[in-house]
């Protein structure tokens, strides 16, 4: 392989992390502790394929980014290894409860919007017990 075809440490990362959210079920949660549906005007509807889908896009916009800066795949898509997204201490900062977009990134807080509301997520205060949400089995 050529120098030019080479990837990053950081593009690496990032087409892990890719490759581990496309493995994730587009048509049922992944794990316990997550919210299936949401209530709208014509009863409830589905949000864990917006989430996977807005934990795509955060990929192909953010993810080099991210990788760069230092956030790890746990502090992104990581749940408890024992209570899933039941601990929020050791949930990742894409595991939403509902689709969010990153509209600002830096080493040590993401800032997701939804419909005007931003929410800053923080690093876990419990990575230890956490993995990959791809990698969590019930």
């Amino acid at each position: 392989m050529s120098a030019a075809l080479a990837l990053t440490d950081a593009q690496q990362l990032a087409d892990s992390w890719r490759i581990g959210v496309c493995s994730l079920p587009d048509d049922r949660v992944p794990c316990p502790g997550m919210i299936w549906t949401a209530p709208g005007p014509r009863g409830r509807s589905g949000v864990w394929p917006a989430v996977r889908k807005a934990m795509l896009a955060f990929i192909d916009e953010w993810g080099e980014d991210a990788a760069r800066l230092g956030w790890s795949t746990e502090a992104l898509f990581g749940v408890h290894r024992l209570a899933a997204a039941y601990r929020v201490d050791s949930v990742g900062a894409l595991v939403t409860l509902y689709p969010r977009r990153c509209v600002a990134l830096c080493e040590r807080e993401i800032q997701l919007e939804r419909r005007g509301s931003i929410t800053v997520a923080t690093a876990l205060t419990n990575p230890a017990d956490s993995v990959p949400i791809w990698l969590f089995r019930t």
